[in-house]
């Protein structure tokens, strides 16, 4: 009987580790492979936008959007797997505890503090009770952010051509040259100086009148619905900087007064501590050593990549640079 057990245990821990895997479909059959060795335990999700997509703009933008219909989908699928649906507290203690659960979980988290995660998200995982968190960078509340790639979209939307203040013109003509302009002028962007990129973005683009803040007036929550949920049973919400820089970009002092004053500002607006956080763009190119000492010295209970992968038995103990998998409606 002792023997059939410990096949049943085995058979059993080796299924939750494939189901796991599964759920990062990017992964070669080497990288799955050692995934499952490492005893992948469960996944985080990552999301942005949750509305429908337009397939006449531009891909790039519209793969940040995961339709209310997919969101649906994707839980009941997991709830018919036997998933458990966790929250951050619990994740926490499941990374501090010394128990790992006996079922896979699923963690769903929302960046940045978009309109759409409260009047759309929220009512389906309302449906279904499923806790969900929503990481915030408060310019995106105080509606001082641009969204940039926003604008840019709708330029090239609107424009047959596109010619920027170095002379170079983009046509804009048929779905791929428009595909193409936004890369290119995405790249543009990028290189701008950061610090002031209001008046880069009106010299770049000084043949066009753009009022670069249009999206984020349009787009983003306000205070009082960020406090709605804060307080709602389901919903956690937890730091995303205020500015949404890439932190490696920027000194140590100003990475430091990101961190600090993001979760400050919520603080003061949800009247709720905030023990969570989720770095800006989260690849190993924006965030490194430095930025989880940082998240140590400001006292935040976990800190959450952006890719990077299934949780595992190993990397759970992480707590300053736990993975996530982005999810989108090609996964």
């Amino acid at each position: 009987m002792r023997v059939a057990n410990i096949i049943a245990d085995k058979l059993t821990s080796f299924f939750k580790r494939e189901i796991v895997c599964e759920q990062y479909p990017m992964l070669s059959s080497i990288s799955r492979f050692m995934l499952k060795a490492d005893e992948a335990i469960g996944v985080v999700f990552m999301l942005h936008h949750i509305c429908e997509k337009d397939p006449m703009r531009i891909p790039t933008n519209e793969d940040l959007k995961v339709s209310p219909s997919f969101l649906e989908k994707i839980i009941l699928k997991y709830k018919k797997g036997g998933f458990d649906f966790v929250s951050l507290d619990r994740l926490y203690e499941i990374a501090t505890g010394g128990d790992i659960p006996s079922k896979p979980f699923v963690v769903f988290t929302i960046d940045d503090g978009y309109l759409d995660n409260y009047t759309n998200a929220l009512p389906i995982f309302e449906k279904y009770n499923v806790p969900f968190a929503i990481f915030v960078a408060t310019d995106f509340v105080d509606k001082r952010a641009i969204l940039w790639w926003d604008s840019i979209d709708e330029l090239i939307m609107t424009h047959d051509v596109v010619t920027t203040s170095d002379g170079l013109s983009y046509p804009c003509h048929t779905f791929q040259q428009r595909w193409d302009a936004f890369r290119y002028l995405r790249e543009k962007v990028l290189r701008l100086d950061q610090s002031k990129l209001e008046e880069e973005l009106k010299n770049l683009f000084s043949g066009f009148e753009i009022d670069w803040y249009e999206p984020i007036r349009r787009e983003s929550m306000s205070w009082e619905q960020v406090k709605i949920l804060a307080h709602h049973p389901l919903c956690t919400i937890g730091g995303h900087t205020v500015s949404h820089p890439a932190l490696s970009t920027v000194s140590f002092d100003d990475a430091k007064r990101e961190i600090k004053m993001g979760i400050k500002i919520i603080e003061a607006n949800i009247e709720l501590p905030v023990r969570y956080f989720a770095y800006p763009y989260g690849t190993a190119n924006e965030v490194s050593e430095r930025e989880y000492r940082l998240i140590e010295d400001v006292g935040i209970r976990m800190a959450f990549m952006a890719h990077q992968g299934c949780v595992t038995r190993n990397n759970i103990k992480g707590l300053t640079h736990l993975p996530r998998v982005y999810l989108n409606e090609i996964h």
